[in-house]
């Protein structure tokens, strides 16, 4: 159904045209869609932009779970059990969902322009950003990383304060650009 969207999307604006943004599981569906597009031999134009706000991620290697669960102690919103365990569910009984589509670091990004990325450094999700950064390089992708101290998951989605308001206006200003 995101990939239908996206192929209409691309129909209607043109390729290159179209960017993606997405809050934690949409953040992961931004970066799932150019994944999927390249496993099936980009039968689409990748994005323009993406701009990933704390992308949820299944830890898939000793690194990834051992920064990911280390965060857990600073992070009010989001549960490092739950992200080990939320697989089962995104597996759905089948074991030949694609890797890239339960830990979206595993994916292929070549093609799009560039990709952003939101975190609070103080969140479970920010230590799968290592692996994001070399699914980028990997892609021959540039990529940015915004990453606040004290911040909880997906806070400039609410641009109420500060911090939040200047990161909301940097999305605003990316997905803008052309």
């Amino acid at each position: 159904m995101v990939f239908e969207c996206y192929r209409q999307m691309v129909g209607i604006y043109g390729g290159g045209n179209v960017s993606t943004c997405g809050f934690s599981s949409g953040g992961a569906l931004a970066l799932g869609i150019a994944a999927h597009n390249s496993a099936l031999g980009s039968p689409l134009p990748q994005a323009r932009h993406i701009v990933a706000v704390s992308p949820g991620e299944v830890p898939w290697n000793d690194g990834e779970k051992a920064r990911m669960k280390a965060l857990y102690e600073t992070d009010p919103a989001i549960d490092y059990a739950f992200m080990v365990s939320v697989e089962k569910f995104m597996r759905h009984g089948s074991e030949n969902v694609p890797d890239y589509m339960i830990s979206g670091s595993r994916g292929d990004f070549s093609g799009v322009g560039d990709i952003h990325f939101v975190y609070s450094s103080d969140e479970v999700l920010y230590g799968a950003f290592p692996d994001f950064a070399a699914a980028c390089e990997r892609s021959g992708v540039p990529y940015t990383v915004t990453a606040r101290p004290g911040m909880v998951h997906c806070y400039c989605m609410l641009p109420y304060f500060r911090e939040a308001k200047e990161d909301f206006s940097k999305i605003v200003e990316i997905l803008g650009r052309e």
